[in-house]
């Protein structure tokens, strides 16, 4: 109502039709002017509550800014007929307000539980139950409006002599009607609750969510159930506080989408969700969270199991694998929930069942494993002379290679020695392919005897034989020489039909020097040494200094 027009109605001194008076004849303040105070905070409402129907309008999106539109027209009407109904002492006019607040008063609860159910995402079951829902309000309305005929709403309406209130008997309807309220109010709450959740994020939506309704129940229901404490129903005043705090709500974004949304993302995303308070208690969490760890586990308000506290002690955030008792594995994400003033407001916990991915990983590293073994015994094949297992003639020269680069670039000594059995070719013809085969395996296995870790012993070609000696002088490569002539030549062997026999070995000794271009200079010269012993009486061994060679034992 204008303001001017509510001071005329204050200023009025006549009482026709029943029309408050301001002021008494002698000119002191009214019972009349005491009514008008006590409309104060009904009007107050209902300006309040038109404020929310034009935000509601133009700030909430559709379906559920209609149902809040709806709403607040509701709750304006209610209180607008309390405050219009105080403007006369007419005791018709105060029980043709009563029966239009009605209209109001029936229609409030169902329309916050309509609130509830659009903005918790229930529109199917809205549309198809809608009409349902409407009954009940309807019916208390035409209980209203006909209500002297049969009185299931007031037994006795009453005005009370020079006082504003009214003297009212319920009936049997209106305690019906107050029970289906409050539960649709309870209802559409727990509603808002739930698709809010307990999120530290959404703290200020919950409070508004379950304060609004609460100040209007805890001063409407001490009225209705007897206690008149008030001279007049209180519960617009209730309004103009619950008005005002969902206000504030609205403008926090109460009813966007953001809410909602994330509940349903929570709700639908295949990780688990848990969040806990700084306390360590849980406020909230998802059905992937509770399937994952046993509904019995995971409780609102409840610490978390010990396997996940264990967790919480780390800074910031982090990540790890924990293993439940029936073998699943689940990773486990920390990370904290902050305030825009990087204040910690509790922890969100990520839970991803990874066994399948594990189990997986584990057999990759199994596989990737064995091909590692198997490369290296592919490697060693290559690299290895079937018939006695030492280095091949391509491995001994990959090592020579390198030896050699060793060898210049830090000045170190390095030295080779090449033998060959004598006379072999009449062994396999006296003996057989198969003993001189086994001639060259014993040979080989007393050659990796007498010589250190860090030579290489190689097979160069048929029954010649290769030995790198990196680290070595040609006079320790002359020693080495002797030693393997010795242990070769005193070595006995036995064919088949068990006669035993022995093999003498030719030997060269040959060292890197400054005028080597490479290491086949070197090898050359060996090769060249080992010659000349086999051309002067084989079984002995022979140097190569520079161009110079040199027979020097037996």
């Amino acid at each position: 109502m204008p303001m001017k027009l509510y001071a005329g109605l204050m200023l009025l001194r006549v009482h026709r039709h029943g029309m408050l008076a301001a002021v008494s004849d002698d000119g002191r303040p009214s019972q009349d002017f005491c009514m008008l105070l006590w409309a104060i905070p009904s009007f107050l409402g209902t300006c309040i509550s038109l404020y929310m129907l034009v935000y509601a309008v133009r700030r909430i999106p559709a379906p559920t800014g209609a149902y809040v539109a709806a709403f607040s027209v509701a709750v304006a009407w209610w209180c607008a007929m309390q405050w219009a109904g105080m403007l006369w002492q007419n005791l018709d006019y105060r029980y043709l307000f009563a029966q239009l607040q009605y209209i109001g008063i029936a229609t409030v609860p169902v329309l916050w539980l309509a609130i509830a159910l659009s903005y918790s995402g229930r529109h199917a079951f809205l549309s198809r139950w809608s009409a349902l829902l409407w009954i009940f309000p309807v019916m208390t309305v035409v209980m209203a409006i006909t209500n002297e005929f049969h009185g299931l709403l007031w037994q006795r309406f009453e005005l009370i002599p020079n006082a504003p209130g009214l003297l009212i008997d319920y009936g049997p309807w209106f305690r019906v009607n107050l029970a289906w309220s409050y539960m649709a109010v309870l209802a559409g709450t727990l509603l808002i609750c739930m698709r809010i959740g307990l999120a530290p994020l959404y703290r200020m939506q919950l409070v508004a969510a379950v304060m609004a309704p609460l100040i209007v129940v805890a001063i409407n229901l001490p009225f209705v159930t007897g206690g008149r404490y008030l001279p007049i129903d209180p519960t617009p005043i209730g309004f103009v506080l619950a008005a005002a705090l969902m206000l504030l709500a609205t403008r926090r974004r109460l009813f966007s989408a953001a809410p909602v949304a994330r509940r349903l993302t929570m709700d639908n995303i295949s990780d688990g969700v848990i969040v806990i308070d700084n306390v360590g208690n849980i406020v909230d969490s998802n059905p992937v969270a509770r399937d994952m760890l046993g509904d019995k586990r995971i409780y609102i308000g409840k610490a978390l199991p010990g396997m996940l506290a264990e967790k919480l002690k780390w800074p910031g955030s982090a990540q790890s694998d924990i293993t439940l008792a029936d073998g699943r594995c689940l990773n486990v994400r920390v990370s904290d929930v902050t305030t825009q003033s990087h204040a910690r407001t509790g922890q969100v916990i990520l839970l991803r069942d990874v066994t399948q991915e594990r189990d997986g990983q584990r057999k990759l590293m199994v596989a990737e494993e064995e091909m590692r073994a198997l490369n290296e015994q592919l490697r060693t094949i290559a690299n290895t002379d079937d018939l006695t297992e030492l280095a091949n003639r391509r491995r001994l020269y990959d090592v020579l290679s390198q030896e050699w680069a060793r060898s210049e670039r830090y000045q170190r000594p390095l030295s080779i020695v090449l033998f060959d059995f004598d006379c072999f070719k009449e062994v396999n013809d006296h003996y057989g392919h198969q003993t001189g085969d086994e001639v060259l395996r014993q040979a080989s296995r007393k050659l990796r005897e007498v010589t250190r870790p860090a030579d290489l012993p190689a097979r160069h070609g048929g029954e010649e034989f290769a030995l790198l000696l990196p680290e070595t002088s040609l006079e320790q490569a002359i020693d080495v020489a002797g030693k393997v002539h010795r242990a070769l030549s005193e070595l006995l062997y036995t064919d088949v039909s068990g006669a035993r026999f022995s093999v003498t070995v030719s030997l060269g000794v040959a060292g890197r020097e400054a005028q080597d271009a490479s290491p086949d200079a070197m090898v050359v010269r060996a090769d060249r040494a080992m010659y000349l012993s086999k051309h002067t009486g084989r079984n002995g061994v022979s140097v190569a200094r520079g161009e110079k060679l040199e027979r020097i034992g037996p």
